[in-house]
């Protein structure tokens, strides 16, 4: 396969629109080598950032895709220093810090509906009977 990818999300269209059309995928041995890292490391996490609970995060401006981690720590106080500091050099960017899969801080717009990132559960008895 040419080297005609810069990242490695274009690398995977590439190996799956040629899988797509039944043809072969061959690859040079540094983009296998980067691969077979990338598949054997858990989950595609760092295992050095598996212990900190807090991330901040560069997303796409419209929410939907994660672009880049800035930083990670296991203090709410320093990642909201970081947060307030990346706020001030990157204008207009994306950031948004997590613990675990739950929003912590979003510079995003507000959700339309007002909910942000809360889910709203039933209380037990006020669903139907199914």
């Amino acid at each position: 396969m040419s080297s005609d990818w810069t990242t490695e999300e274009e690398l995977a269209r590439l190996i799956r629109a040629r899988a797509a059309r039944g043809r072969m995928v061959t690859l040079r041995p540094e983009t296998a080598e980067k691969i077979a890292r990338r598949l054997l490391t858990p989950s595609g996490v760092d295992r050095h950032l598996a212990g900190l609970g807090f991330r901040l995060e560069v997303w796409s401006p419209d929410g939907r895709g994660f672009l880049e981690l800035l930083a990670a720590t296991q203090s709410y106080q320093l990642i909201k220093l970081v947060f307030d500091a990346a706020l001030k050099t990157r204008p207009g960017g994306r950031l948004v810090v997590r613990q675990g899969i739950r929003v912590v801080l979003d510079s995003g717009p507000p959700d339309p509906g007002g909910a942000g990132n809360v889910v709203r559960l039933p209380t037990a008895g006020t669903g139907r009977a199914r």
